[in-house]
């Protein structure tokens, strides 16, 4: 994938992570950027997604689960099959744990862990350790995953 800086922010030009389904999507996950800050992609579940949608809120901490919240940056926006492989590793007990997703920009500075998500790969594991409030957070997309297979590939 071909990036390019310009006034610090990430362009990727003509990068349709969406198909041009969502072309104003497109356009914003281009910019990589929402009012200065970074773009992320929170990935989850049907059953998650009416959970977060119900509550307002992304909870750090989930019976069962990691501590934190698990993002992604601009550059991965990943389909549900490319999540499933490359996020989770193919892992039949998250096949579906990226069928929808909120793709949003933190309104003040937020403190993000990002490191590969395992020794040598390129793809990021972003970790947020504090819930997240719609009040926190400028929504630029919420629904079902729209993104294309293979658009990181570009």
């Amino acid at each position: 994938m071909r990036f390019y800086y310009q006034s610090g922010a990430k362009i990727m030009p003509g990068w349709k992570p969406t198909g041009g389904r969502d072309s104003l999507l497109d356009t914003r996950l281009n910019a990589g950027i929402w009012n200065g800050k970074p773009i992320y992609i929170h990935v989850t579940s049907a059953a998650g997604y009416a959970a977060i949608n119900g509550a307002m809120r992304i909870n750090a901490t989930r019976p069962g689960g990691k501590n934190g919240i698990y993002l992604n940056p601009v550059s991965q926006c990943f389909s549900p099959n490319d999540a499933f492989t490359l996020l989770f590793f193919e892992n039949e007990l998250y096949r579906d744990s990226a069928s929808h997703c909120l793709v949003f920009a933190f309104n003040d500075h937020a403190h993000v862990e990002d490191n590969p998500i395992s020794h040598g790969s390129w793809v990021r594991e972003v970790i947020y350790r504090n819930d997240i409030t719609f009040s926190d957070i400028t929504i630029l997309y919420r629904g079902p995953n729209i993104f294309e297979d293979g658009n990181w590939q570009s």
